[in-house]
């Protein structure tokens, strides 16, 4: 079975809406808003419902799974201050989108110059300054699937999110 379905991670939803205690979080700005996160690319290999696509498990700690890195794109990901393109900020943000819901984005598109990368089928942005709680370390926040396998050699890696952002919660009753 292939990488089929984005989401999000259940176990950092919760912990953020119970005010659980994450060290390395930076008060005030919220686990969604820091620019130290950062965005890993990872291979077909993974599987629904299995980790790290497994977004009902007890731990929304990160895993470097079938992880794809190459030149220009470091093992571990890249961190989403630096993800856009020009050096310009991709700093995320929190906002109300349509009617009744959340949306979150970053304020640029990824572009990433210069990398040599051999089918990505998609990312996991995750928080990687949380150390403590273990289920929370390097705290998942959200998968998204490409539908296909990317690769590039010496040239830009980019992801062009939506227009209503990387994801938008509808959260009227």
């Amino acid at each position: 079975m292939a990488w089929t379905k984005s989401g999000l991670y259940i176990t950092t939803l919760v912990d953020i809406m119970k005010q659980t205690a994450l060290t390395g979080e930076t008060r005030g700005t919220g686990i969604w808003l820091v620019t130290t996160g950062k965005l890993a690319l990872h291979s077909n290999s993974l599987t629904d419902g299995t980790a790290p696509i497994n977004f009902s498990a007890t731990s929304a700690a990160w895993a470097n799974t079938n992880e794809v890195s190459g030149t220009g794109w470091a093992a571990g990901g890249i961190t989403f201050s630096t993800l856009a393109s020009g050096s310009t900020s991709a700093s995320p943000t929190l906002a109300e989108g349509t009617t009744g819901s959340v949306r979150y984005d970053h304020t640029n598109d990824t572009s990433v110059a210069s990398t040599t990368l051999t089918n990505a089928r998609g990312c996991i942005l995750y928080a990687d300054a949380i150390t403590s709680p273990a289920n929370d370390t390097d705290a998942m926040l959200v998968a998204v699937t490409f539908g296909a396998d990317y690769s590039t050699v010496a040239g830009t890696f980019g992801i062009q999110w939506a227009a209503t952002g990387i994801f938008e919660i509808d959260i009227t009753p």
